[in-house]
């Protein structure tokens, strides 16, 4: 491939970047914040290259992501290299090819001096790179959970980016819910159309959503994207419910494949039959690609055993399904199942073998269908200190290996850092750039006040755990009680105006009750 100079000139700093270990590498997040979605965002679809895992669908390519490519084609040689530049217009190298817009510009990690341009025909025969996982994070159980996403990231298949932050402001439901916690933008529905308006649907390859995020980001995104929304991995199958707001229809050829838990306060009162037949009449009916894999001892937040032992078959389920839609891939619809029975668990699964035509699989032994569990009362929200800087809601995507580990003082480096390249980029004259940077660090100190609410509740609620535990911690037996009064009156003799064994008792000084002669 040619090696422009020109791409040369116009990426330096990156082209002489050396990245750090691959436990701390962020791609082109660690070279500049300008490559933000927020700052930047996909105005249409990315080159898409080969996965590296055979079977699974293409991966889109953006800067700042590890690939590997055929340096010679002759050799077969495959050289890592890092992506420094999507193309968005064309560029003349020194040798007179044109390089039409969507090229991607390679700098090779070893062994290789020069730049690589690879045309957008021939990026799919050429590159190839993990898959791309989205995880929505309002709902997405990052703190309950963050170590299996952590765990799918290390697999050489998968990429796990995560967008948005819980606790935010606009980590709440929208107004038209009627609800405690509902109310006007910034709400999870404007976070949804940031979503959209940063294009983050054309770096995804596949979304995944927990609870409140199935509930009203996916439906948002289903209204813009429709039959172009990518395939989607929804925990707790928020999507499937009788919700409140816009009406959302289902999209006829999305791919979404539902995790659902038995002991979930979604269910409420019905029974799993019903709430399984309820989750079933939302889906259109002339889609057929859609599955439900319910599992009866799942929890709301998934325990991170069943959780890790079912995503990774449901992901490349999704992906799969995704680009054979013709047929059901019975394989891969049954992994997660058996993973499960491997567990000890039972599971059904329900999905679409046709346009509106549901099958069912049964797994592991058959669990008494017992209620569902309410919601786990919450310990009160401690005060706090008002923020002394403005918060922001402009959402980071960022790798799941910085997200698990991202402290308040380092959302605020990531502030400080956003306003040093706002300074730079004003100079040269781009004050929408600067704008939209000045805006990203207003949201990473709105993400960094929200980690320390998420900290002084979680203590909080250690606190509050403790007290209910002390409260009812085992009494002495009664008996031994009766003992421990009467040894005072026994020991002691009563004053001469007092009555042998007469007794009276007066309020403490909390409101107990004491023993006074």
């Amino acid at each position: 491939f040619p090696s422009p100079p020109s791409a040369q000139r116009r990426s330096a700093p990156a082209l002489s970047y050396t990245p750090p270990s691959p436990a701390v590498t962020c791609g082109a997040m660690e070279l500049s914040l300008r490559r933000q979605p927020w700052v930047r965002p996909h105005l249409g679809p990315l080159p898409r290259a080969a996965a590296l895992e055979p079977g699974l669908s293409a991966a889109t390519v953006a800067e700042g992501d590890e690939v590997q490519f055929r340096a010679d084609e002759a050799s077969g040689r495959w050289v890592q290299g890092i992506v420094q530049e999507v193309l968005e217009e064309a560029l003349r190298c020194d040798d007179g090819h044109i390089m039409p817009p969507g090229s991607v510009v390679i700098a090779p990690l070893t062994g290789i001096a020069d730049a690589m341009v690879v045309p957008p025909q021939d990026v799919a025969r050429l590159v190839r790179k993990a898959v791309r996982l989205v995880l929505v994070a309002p709902g997405g159980g990052v703190d309950g959970n963050g170590s299996v996403y952590a765990d799918l990231d290390r697999e050489e298949a998968f990429q796990v980016e995560v967008v948005g932050r819980k606790s935010t402001l606009y980590d709440r439901y929208p107004e038209c819910w009627h609800s405690g916690g509902s109310g006007p933008p910034p709400n999870l529905a404007t976070f949804g159309e940031d979503v959209l308006r940063m294009g983050v649907h054309f770096r995804t390859d596949c979304f995944l959503f927990g609870s409140r995020g199935g509930q009203v980001v996916l439906p948002t995104l289903w209204r813009t994207l429709g039959n172009g929304m990518p395939p989607s991995v929804v925990l707790n199958g928020g999507c499937a419910m009788n919700l409140p707001g816009p009406s959302s229809p289902w999209p006829r050829e999305a791919v979404t494949i539902m995790f659902m838990a038995g002991q979930d306060f979604f269910r409420g009162a019905q029974t799993s039959d019903e709430y399984l037949q309820s989750t079933i009449r939302c889906v259109s009916r002339e889609n057929r690609t859609t599955a439900v894999l319910y599992v009866p001892e799942m929890k709301h937040m998934p325990q991170p055993e069943i959780l890790g032992a079912a995503l990774p078959h449901l992901v490349r389920l999704a992906l799969v399904w995704e680009t054979a839609r013709h047929e059901p891939p019975m394989l891969l619809l049954r992994a997660a199942g058996i993973a499960l029975e491997r567990l000890g668990l039972g599971a059904r699964l329900l999905y679409t073998g046709g346009p509106g035509q549901w099958q069912q699989l049964s797994f592991g032994p058959r669990h008494p269908d017992r209620p569902a569990e309410p919601l786990s009362p919450r310990a009160p929200r401690p005060d706090r200190a008002p923020p002394t800087k403005p918060l922001g809601t402009a959402p980071a995507v960022l790798p799941i290996r910085r997200i698990i580990d991202l402290s308040p003082a380092k959302h605020r480096d990531l502030a400080a850092q956003a306003e040093r390249e706002a300074e730079e980029v004003g100079r040269s004259g781009d004050r929408e750039a600067q704008q939209r940077l000045l805006e990203f660090a207003d949201g990473q100190e709105g993400e960094a006040y929200a980690a320390e609410g998420d900290i002084a509740c979680e203590e909080a609620r250690k606190l509050w755990k403790a007290a209910k535990a002390a409260a009812v911690a085992p009494q002495p037996p009664r008996q031994q009680q009766q003992q421990q009064v009467r040894t005072p009156v026994r020991t002691q003799p009563a004053p001469p105006s007092a009555t042998p064994g007469l007794h009276q008792y007066a309020a403490g000084p909390h409101g107990g009750r004491i023993l006074a002669p």
